[in-house]
Parts: structure tokens; C-alpha cells; sequence
């Protein structure tokens, strides 16, 4: 049986090997960034119409794009699988709209979300609305201390979608694993303003995700261990013990790579830093020995926050200060310590803001991206 990719994927190499339209359909997107621009072609059997909203009070999602998408695939009737074992190997919790969202909403930047079908073409040309799709609109909740996440706003061209162009020369498989990490990245940004801390865990997946296509890892257990924790290898060989180092590693081998994993991959697609920056003292330093240990420093809180229920430091989930004279925000969690809801964290421990992080997640991911064509 050959290996088929997600359903946007499918329909639009369905399309390109002229397999007939079954009909088309719309479903409106949401978003709270200000839209320009359209596009009718170049995108397979998908347009993106613009509708026009005020360029104002963005303070909620509204529908901003209609996607017209025709159906290039069977009745799914006509494909349903056999039902004699599970198989998620495609699943991620959404349909094929919310799949372009989230493609979308990787490319440029923002939070795109898809409601429910508004209208078919099957007979009618001029289309039939229709309201039997039992999905609500998407609901955009924001907080009241300021924006987490301020390069999300603003106003973005539907004309910078073209990665999307990319998606039907992947292979299956990279088709796949691009649309998992996109619908993470997509959820990330939902709910950066209200629920900052399981935004950090969404976008830390979202590297994950990739990074698992992107990397297999041949280190031998005891290199896993001396690269993880170069102390605790230390100690064992000061024991005298022999081979007492390897045979502990290959105990806990199981739980070693993935913190090499996920900071290998950033490093390897690592972005040069943003074009606009606040003043030096208000920066990270991108030199990959310093974000190397900050991305040590995130994962170590991604598993604290996933295995003991620590959240990410308060600190690090917070607006950024931005001062009148700069042209960007705060990187970094600004003083020497901070002290928040019981906790308290020195500056050396709270490496980056939400936003920078976010930064670096979308433009690595972008740069994978880039790579997946078959």
C-alpha cells in the first residue's frame, strides 16, 4: 500500500495528476492580523479571498480570509480504511481546513484559525450557503497586562505564503510530520495570551515534532551521557570503577537524546537575529555557545513543567518592556532576579522572553521547511 500524506497534501497532488473535482467549498479563517492581498492561483485547488474586514479593533479573531478549496479526493465513503486496527499515523485533531490554517499561520507569523463550512459549490455555481458544519467559530482570548506576543499584530500579505508552495513536492511522510509541527506552532500562538506557559510547551513540541523527521541520532550511549551531563560522567569515572560511565548510560539511554535532539535542530537551522533589536543590554547574545545553553535551559523546563507540574518560570511568559526609544522589545527578562507567585529566579535562569523564543521556533521551522522537497 503505498504511503499518502496528509489530506491537504493528498488533494493537491490529486489535483496536479488531474483527478476530477468532486466540488468546491468555503471555509472562513480567522484571525486577529490585519490581512492584504489575495490569491485566486498558483496554489493548487486552494484560493485565499480576502474579505475585507476594518483594519481596526483587532482586540478579537474575526473572519478575515475565505479559503475555497476544490475536493480533488474519492467520497470517503468510497475510502473508508479497514477498521481491524488503530492507525494515527496521519492524525493531529483537525481536518484538512484546519491543516491549511495552520500551514498558514506557520508562513506568516500569525493566529489563523479555520471555522466551520459556509458555503458548497456541488450544483449550484454561484454556490449554496449551508450551516450544518457543528464547529463554532474560534474563540480568541486575551490578556490584560499587555501583549505577549507583539509581533503577531500588525498587518501581514497573503502574497508571503510561499513555503505552502512547497507542500506538494514533500514527500508523504515529511508532509506529515510538517503539518504536526505546524498545527502546534498554529496552537502556540492561539493561546499565547492567556495561557503563556502552555504556549512554551506547544512551541518546544513543535521543534520536537521536526526535529524527530530531521535528526537520528548514532551517538553512542556514553556520548549521550557526557553530552547531557558532563558532571554526572565525571563523577562516575572518578569512582575508578570500569566501564562503570557506559553502563550507566546504557541504563538511561532512553531519556538522554532528546534534549540533544531538540537543541541540535535549532542550532543547525539556527536564524541570524531579529532585523530590529532593543539596546545590548536588553538582547540575548546569539553566539550558538550562549543559545546552546539557553536551549539546554527551555527543555529542562519543558520536562519539569510535563513530568512534575512546574510551570515555566512567570518571568520568561511575561509582555516584553519595550522603552520609547527602542525598535524592538526586551529579549530577556529585564534585572538580575525576579520574584513571582512564590518563586524566585536569578537572571542567569530565565534565558528568553516568549516572543524571542517564538522568533527562533518559526524561522527554524521555516528553514526546515525549505528542505523537505522530495
Amino acid at each position: 500500500m503505498n504511503e499518502q500524506g496528509p489530506p491537504v497534501y493528498e488533494n493537491w497532488r490529486a489535483a496536479l495528476s488531474g483527478t476530477p473535482s468532486q466540488g468546491a467549498y468555503e471555509y472562513p479563517l480567522f484571525t486577529d492580523t490585519h490581512i492584504t492581498g489575495q490569491i485566486t492561483d498558483g496554489y493548487g485547488p486552494y484560493q485565499f479571498l480576502n474579505m475585507l474586514p476594518p483594519p481596526f479593533h483587532y482586540e478579537s479573531a474575526r473572519p478575515s480570509i475565505m479559503l475555497r478549496l476544490e475536493l480533488h479526493l474519492p467520497n470517503d465513503l468510497e475510502k473508508r480504511p479497514a477498521m481491524d486496527k488503530t492507525d494515527a499515523e496521519r492524525y493531529h485533531g483537525g481536518i484538512l481546513p484546519d491543516e491549511i490554517a495552520a500551514l498558514v499561520s506557520l508562513a506568516l507569523g500569525i493566529r489563523l484559525k479555520s471555522g466551520g463550512m459556509t458555503r458548497h459549490f456541488e450544483r449550484d455555481p454561484r454556490g449554496t450557503p449551508v450551516a450544518w458544519d457543528s464547529r463554532p467559530a474560534p474563540i480568541l482570548l486575551k490578556g490584560t497586562m499587555g501583549t505577549v506576543l507583539p509581533e503577531a499584530l500588525g498587518t501581514r500579505s497573503l502574497m508571503d505564503i510561499e513555503p505552502l508552495a512547497l507542500l506538494p513536492k514533500c514527500s508523504p511522510r515529511n508532509a506529515i510530520v510538517l503539518v504536526r509541527a505546524a498545527r502546534l506552532y498554529q496552537d502556540a500562538l492561539w493561546i499565547v495570551e492567556s495561557e503563556p506557559a502552555l504556549s512554551w510547551l506547544m512551541l518546544v513540541s513543535s521543534v520536537e515534532t521536526a526535529a524527530g523527521l530531521w535528526n537520528t541520532i548514532n551517538d553512542s550511549p556514553l556520548e549521550k551521557l557526557r553530552a547531557a551531563k558532563p558532571t554526572l560522567v565525571e563523577l562516575l569515572e572518578s569512582t575508578g570503577i570500569d566501564d562503570l560511565p557506559t553502563q550507566v548510560a546504557e541504563h538511561i539511554t532512553d531519556s538522554l537524546g532528546a534534549t540533544k535532539k531538540f537543541r541540535d535542530f535549532i542550532l543547525a537551522f539556527l536564524p541570524p537575529p531579529p532585523s530590529k533589536r532593543p539596546y545590548d543590554w536588553a538582547c540575548h547574545p546569539w553566539k550558538r555557545q550562549a543559545l546552546r545553553e539557553a536551549m539546554n535551559k527551555i527543555y529542562n523546563y519543558r520536562s519539569r513543567a510535563l513530568h512534575g507540574g512546574i510551570p515555566f518560570p512567570a518571568p520568561m511568559c511575561e509582555p516584553p518592556y519595550r522603552d520609547e526609544g527602542w525598535e524592538a522589545p526586551a529579549e530577556t527578562p529585564l534585572g538580575l532576579a525576579a520574584h513571582r507567585m512564590g518563586g524566585v529566579w536569578v537572571a542567569e535562569d530565565i534565558p528568553l522572553l516568549l516572543h524571542t523564543f517564538e522568533y527562533i521556533v518559526r524561522q527554524v521551522l521555516l528553514k526546515w521547511w525549505a528542505t523537505l522537497v522530495a
